[in-house]
């Protein structure tokens, strides 16, 4: 799990892009393609972790165009001592989830419903990946729990254990980052809305079994998270201040013009409907900021029922938000879909 994160204190404002470990990368000299065997390389040759996460992180500076201050890498035993000093992570589990990998000793079985997940089955959720959207599906799940690890460090009952989990992270990381300035963002979080996280992933598309980059979309990425907008964006002319698209992906016939109707009637404006391929398997819904204006995005997301937000600039798709009804549809607010 790759991830860069950009926090401005001044507005409270956090932004996470989630890197695929299969992002393209050309290390002169070296057979590396993919980013996940930068790590193992530059510990092997160096036998640090330090200059391992070093080269990761100079990596990243070099894909995103910005400089990286800070860098910090948890292992597993480490990920699981968090986790359990916190009391465990709730989630909720859509679909069964089920992995077994005797080579590498792998094994992941959830069933569907709402489970505590201590620091093991944890690392096994976030780990899980099978599929042909594996990387996107594991990217928004590992995204999601991030928000309820936030949500959990903000319990009163946590709170009184900050000097606990200081000590774990800082006994099981590899940083440059203080043990004061640990315990400064552990107490940052405390009084943090959740609201104020914008979630992205590296722009880009898979090509020959790697993640190849958009340049000129993570131009738009850095910008939006340095300056807070995005210029040179241009919305479909219409009479409402949100612009939304739906596209059905539930299997279920005609939910998106259900949705399109009760959007309508709120004042949203939508401009286009479609339906996704059966076999594009969305198991959740999906909101999907294109402007750079996570609040609108927001909105719709609060009025369908949806959980899963995310930015990702498209200028030319010419709307604010992007809704993907997934197969979770039935657990939405009712009051735009006919059962």
């Amino acid at each position: 799990m790759i991830i860069f994160i950009s926090y401005n204190p001044k507005k409270r404002f956090l932004d996470v892009i989630s890197i695929p470990r299969d992002t393209n990368i050309f290390v002169e000299g070296v057979a590396i393609r993919k980013i996940n065997q930068l790590y193992a390389y530059s510990y092997k040759k160096s036998k640090s972790h330090r200059d391992a996460t070093e080269s990761i992180r100079n990596e990243l500076q070099k894909i995103l165009g910005t400089d990286i201050q800070f860098y910090a890498q948890l292992d597993y035993s480490g990920f699981r001592n968090f986790i359990d000093v916190l009391g465990g992570v709730k989630v909720d589990i859509s679909q069964a989830m089920n992995y077994d990998d005797n080579w590498g000793k792998l094994h992941i079985h959830f069933s569907t419903g709402t489970h505590l997940l201590n620091g093991q089955k944890a690392l096994e959720y976030i780990r899980y990946r099978t599929g042909d959207r594996a990387d996107l599906d594991r990217i928004l799940r590992q995204q999601g729990f991030m928000r309820e690890v936030i949500n959990k460090v903000k319990d009163p009952r946590v709170i009184i254990g900050f000097p606990k989990i200081a000590k774990i992270l800082y006994q099981n990381i590899h940083t440059n980052i203080s043990v004061w300035d640990i315990l400064a963002v552990i107490y940052e979080l405390k009084n943090f809305n959740l609201s104020n996280v914008r979630l992205q992933s590296l722009p880009g598309s898979p090509s020959r079994g790697v993640w190849v980059v958009d340049p000129s979309a993570v131009q738009k990425s850095i910008e939006l998270i340095t300056t807070g907008l995005v210029n040179d964006i241009e919305k479909f002319p219409t009479y409402s201040n949100v612009v939304v698209e739906i596209f059905n992906a539930s299997g279920k016939t005609n939910l998106a013009g259900q949705m399109r109707r009760a959007l309508l009637k709120k004042n949203f404006d939508v401009i286009k409907i479609g339906t996704y391929p059966a076999e594009s398997k969305y198991e959740k819904t999906l909101v999907i900021d294109r402007m750079g204006e996570l609040s609108k995005a927001q909105q719709i997301a609060d009025v369908i029922g949806a959980k899963e937000v995310i930015t990702k600039i498209d200028s030319t798709r010419g709307v604010d938000v992007t809704v993907i009804i997934g197969r979770d549809w039935e657990g939405l607010k009712n009051i735009w879909v006919k059962k």
